[in-house]
């Protein structure tokens, strides 16, 4: 359902900034990313349901965090797709800076062991803190809009993480940990509210932004509710 809303919103010709969770806890995969890496029982013993995103990237699990969809017109980005992440990840930057964070984007990759996990290692631009990933975002371009997905770990249980994957080599479970990190986990206890409240600001301050708070109307929750029964709920999207 939150993926198909995020579709739906896509035609809106306002800007959209939107936070949610996942009840249950669920792992989006990336669009073009294969499942055959992806412990389908051990998500169905933990009660993680598993959707294919819109948006690329590898998988994240969606539990202690706060997911965004930022969606605005590609006029009103740059048209490198690093550029624009750049771009969206100042509204990020800022809204760790009001939690009281020290954040930094990441200006370089090194080339690692490949890995299924979002978390693994950082991409361009995304956001650390104390040298370790905070969020995992994931970009698509599509009816003249940008999608961006972004999930902000406000906590994490890299263990339930780790064991949504298949055949993860000892290394990859060690970098994983070393390499991860939460807003609790440095230090500052925050709750849902409080980061989409900073998040919020921080989009507002850093792209130039005023936001209106709104609901679905009834026609979007009906296309939404359609798009997660016939599509993003069906074995032919999320296999």
């Amino acid at each position: 359902m939150n993926m198909a809303i995020d579709e739906v919103l896509l035609d809106s010709e306002l800007p959209v900034l939107r936070f949610y969770q996942w009840i249950p806890p669920g792992l989006s995969i990336g669009y073009d990313q294969s499942a055959i890496n992806i412990d389908k029982e051990f998500c169905l013993e933990k009660g993680i349901q598993i959707v294919r995103r819109p948006t690329g990237g590898n998988a994240v699990l969606h539990d202690k965090e706060l997911t965004y969809s930022f969606i605005i017109s590609q006029d009103r980005m740059p048209k490198s797709v690093i550029e624009s992440y750049k771009e969206i990840s100042k509204g990020i930057v800022k809204a760790f800076e009001i939690l009281g964070l020290q954040p930094e984007l990441n200006d370089e990759v090194h080339k690692v062991e490949k890995s299924p996990v979002c978390f693994h290692d950082p991409s361009w631009y995304e956001i650390l803190v104390n040298g370790k990933k905070i969020v995992g975002s994931a970009q698509k371009r599509t009816k003249g809009k940008v999608l961006q997905h972004g999930a902000v770990l406000i906590d994490m249980d890299i263990e339930k993480y780790a064991g949504c994957f298949k055949g993860l080599s000892d290394k990859q479970k060690e970098a994983l940990k070393s390499r991860i990190t939460s807003i609790n986990d440095e230090g500052k206890k925050v709750d849902y509210a409080q980061v989409a409240e900073a998040m919020k600001q921080g989009f507002q301050k850093a792209l130039k932004l005023q936001f209106i708070p709104s609901i679905l109307t009834q026609e979007e929750l009906k296309k939404a509710k359609e798009l997660s029964r016939e599509k993003y709920s069906s074995l032919s999207w999320n296999e």
